[in-house]
């Protein structure tokens, strides 16, 4: 069991961001939130009624991105209904693969030492059988 400890989270991490995957995976979901902030506030600022800032923009698309979800206003034009629930599905798709990535980053080590000590297991069963 020692030898799993030996990985540390802090290599890890280290690992982590030397991956140019996760700088992809980063890049390409600040991307997703700015250009949705964009186009939401293209779309809706002569739309809306109250006085919308392109920081409310942000803030919508950021949260519809990392689906939380964090409602400040609806969007009332076609085009800004359109860029929502673009947001939604990939803030949906690039959410399940940052964290997929993320864990296997992390949990990748500790599951191949488990691996390794399983087939040495294996190797001692079989060793037993056969002296049967």
């Amino acid at each position: 069991m020692n030898k799993i400890r030996k990985y540390s989270y802090k290599r890890r991490m280290h690992t982590l961001f030397k991956n140019p995957m996760f700088w992809l995976l980063t890049f390409i979901g600040n991307l997703i939130i700015f250009i949705g902030s964009v186009l939401l506030y293209y779309f809706e600022s002569a739309q809306s009624f109250s006085k919308l800032e392109f920081i409310d923009c942000l803030l919508w698309s950021t949260s519809l991105t990392t689906t939380i979800g964090y409602n400040t206003f609806v969007p009332i034009s076609f085009a800004g209904k359109i860029t929502v629930i673009a947001m939604m599905l990939l803030g949906t798709l690039f959410v399940w693969s940052y964290m997929a990535f993320l864990v296997t980053a992390l949990i990748a080590p500790e599951l191949s030492m488990l691996e390794h000590e399983m087939q040495k297991v294996e190797v001692d069963l079989l060793k037993l059988k056969s002296e049967k």
